[in-house]
């Protein structure tokens, strides 16, 4: 008898260690609730990451904070009068406001409300800086860092942190509709990104009939998107993925490259933290305005999503990039992609010196210039000539 003794003392012990599991993809109602750590927290910090895989564990008595900013916490189809709530872990039930319940069964009354707004703060020193986050009760959990440049209605560079967990992310999680804010000063920038307008403005740029598909095509992926710069599956809970939808945390991407070699990147970077077992701070960038060759004169031409007379905004950047760094050990690298599905200018769009041989991880196809040409640099090299990049100490390539 002494084997069944053990196996029921070992069961024991790991209903005591983890008397709760909370998956990430099944146990969060709708609308869901942010799962935040009860000791506090901003930003990334706040938020309960999972232990393993999308699984939050808790032991007996362990708890967590749920928060629902713009409403109330609804616990079992009940509404509460309070926008937080704590809920104690009891075999596989949880203890809030004197209810014991699933946590499917705590909701909110409505989705999490999100926010962009100017910190009042200038970036790289003349621009906006713009943080996107949830309010809770004054305590601002900021998700992404965005510096804005108001004179072109240009996003500079978006920040964010990338948690080593982001291999548990919610999966399928409803894409809401893109945000304009008030930071822009064009109206209707959702509609500035309609295949109409688009084919009706860089036609005239170049001096194309306003009929033309000969860039914005009529049914394939050539055409502008609304290219996020942090990503919507960087962010591990659906509330945080759709905060990402705010126009300050895009720029026009030509579609063929947004969803071939920008979408590998993006992935690949998410696997690497994950495999690694690496959090990560990520910057990613615009550079340059790309161009196409004048249709008479064949010159190079500027191409913007808005033109009016002299006055040019929202630019279609010459090259995306993106800055991985490890902050504990000072190790960065960037990685480029030039934002052109016609034409490679091997002067212009390759700033620095390629070493994407020393990063084998990476699976796009990256010489494919309609997929969007890629390549690899040191952040010292690449430095030279973006002056956009924040400061911070690099000390080491990261690729381990």
């Amino acid at each position: 008898m002494l084997i069944p003794s053990l196996f029921l003392t070992l069961s024991l012990q790991i209903t005591i260690i983890y008397g709760c599991t909370i998956s990430i993809n099944d146990d969060l109602g709708d609308p869901q609730p942010l799962v935040l750590n009860p000791s506090g927290g901003y930003g990334h910090s706040a938020f309960h990451l999972p232990d393993t895989g999308d699984k939050i564990k808790l032991s007996n008595g362990e708890t967590v904070q749920v928060a629902c900013p713009g409403g109330v916490v609804v616990i079992g189809g009940v509404s509460t009068t309070s926008n937080v709530g704590t809920a104690t872990c009891n075999n596989n039930k949880f203890t809030i406001s004197s209810k014991s319940v699933n946590f499917i069964d705590i909701t909110c009354s409505t989705v999490p409300y999100h926010t962009a707004r100017a910190t009042g703060n200038k970036c790289l020193t003349t621009h906006k800086e713009i943080e996107i986050g949830f309010d809770i009760n004054n305590r601002f959990l900021k998700h992404i860092d965005v510096c804005f440049d108001e004179s072109k209605d240009n996003v500079l560079y978006s920040k964010f942190n990338l948690t080593k967990t982001i291999d548990g992310y919610q999966s399928g999680y409803p894409r809401p509709s893109w945000i304009q804010g008030n930071f822009f000063s064009v109206s209707g920038v959702d509609n500035l990104y309609t295949k109409n307008n688009q084919r009706a403005v860089i036609n005239n740029l170049l001096g194309l009939d306003e009929n033309s598909y000969k860039y914005i095509a009529e049914s394939s992926d050539f055409y502008l998107a609304r290219g996020h710069l942090t990503a919507k599956a960087d962010f591990l809970f659906g509330a945080q993925q759709r905060a990402t939808f705010y126009f300050v945390n895009a720029a026009p991407q030509w579609q063929t490259f947004n969803g071939q070699n920008w979408m590998y990147l993006e992935s690949d970077t998410r696997d690497f933290a994950a495999s690694k077992n690496k959090d990560l701070i990520v910057y990613t960038g615009t550079y340059g305005v790309a161009t196409l060759p004048h249709e008479k004169t064949g010159v190079d031409t500027e191409l913007y999503l808005y033109v009016n007379g002299n006055n040019k905004r929202i630019p279609v950047p010459r090259l995306f990039w993106k800055v991985l760094y490890e902050p504990t050990t000072k190790a960065g690298v960037v990685f480029l992609g030039v934002n052109n599905p016609y034409v490679l200018n091997s002067s212009k769009d390759v700033i620095c010196t390629d070493i994407c041989s020393q990063y084998s991880w990476l699976t796009w196809d990256r010489k494919t210039i309609s997929k969007g040409y890629g390549y690899c640099c040191s952040v010292a090299d690449f430095r030279k000539v973006v002056t956009t990049l924040p400061a911070f100490e690099v000390t080491q390539l990261l690729n381990k």
